[in-house]
């Protein structure tokens, strides 16, 4: 059977999948050659201690919750379990 395969047709056949390959292999203009994670942070310090002045209230209305039991309400456990399901943790 492979002696019946015209070896001209495959020659045609990969020279013309070979022109169809798209270019999105090579690198860019601006590769650097390094594949670590480029990022900055200072930005996300910013709005992190941004948000430090109200913690200490959130902290407080957070005890206050835990000692009354508000947090143990059956509204309050499905609300926790959607946002859960809907952001993650």
């Amino acid at each position: 059977m492979i002696d019946k395969v015209n070896t001209s047709q495959l020659q045609d056949i990969l020279a013309n999948a070979a022109a169809k390959q798209p270019r999105n292999a090579e690198p860019g203009q601006n590769h650097s050659g390094d594949a670590s994670l480029q990022a900055d942070y200072a930005a996300l310090i910013k709005q992190a201690s941004a948000a430090e002045p109200d913690e200490p209230a959130r902290i407080h209305n957070a005890k206050e919750l835990l000692r009354t039991g508000e947090l143990e309400k059956l509204q309050n456990i499905i609300e926790a379990a959607q946002n859960i399901a809907d952001f993650g943790i």
